[in-house]
């Protein structure tokens, strides 16, 4: 490639700018979503469940997610249920759980793997039905991308 080829590159002008998502890009709710929660309406969880995980991570290796649940405020005198998903993994369930007050602890870590750079999501349905979420965008990076980045930080 040349000079000006790859600086058109870099500043998203050239042909592989087509082919990255954008983490701005994100104002529909994702198929998975709508089929899993048969369209209901997903609100901003921010006060009551915090999501936690690397920025970027390598493709296929396992990262760990940190979810923490604000149990009063959630369950509502009855059974939650926490999603883990990932909008644009081929099988976006990354996990499903239900959160019983006494059994599981509010703070949970669970290991997923990313295929592509993707929002990643902690939704919990209330026990009232109610549904609350959180996301976060994660770059995912080849392999040996990811090496190189270690490298040179």
């Amino acid at each position: 490639m040349t000079a000006p080829g790859r600086a058109q590159e870099l500043a998203g002008a050239g042909p592989r700018a087509a082919r990255l998502v954008s983490p701005f890009a994100d104002d529909e709710v994702p198929v998975a979503l709508a089929r899993l929660f048969c369209g209901q309406a997903i609100n901003d969880g921010g006060g009551m469940i915090r999501l936690e995980l690397p920025h970027i991570v390598e493709r296929g290796v396992r990262t760990l997610a940190s979810i923490e649940v604000n149990w009063p405020m959630v369950l509502a005198n009855a059974v939650a249920r926490l999603y883990v998903i990932a909008d644009l993994n081929a099988a976006p369930l990354l996990a499903k759980i239900t959160l019983l007050p006494d059994i599981v602890p509010p703070h949970l870590a669970l290991e997923v793997r990313l295929e592509v750079a993707t929002h990643v999501r902690a939704v919990v349905q209330c026990g009232n039905g109610t549904l609350l979420q959180v996301k976060r965008w994660v770059w995912v990076m080849p392999p040996s991308a990811a090496a190189d980045l270690a490298l040179a930080g």
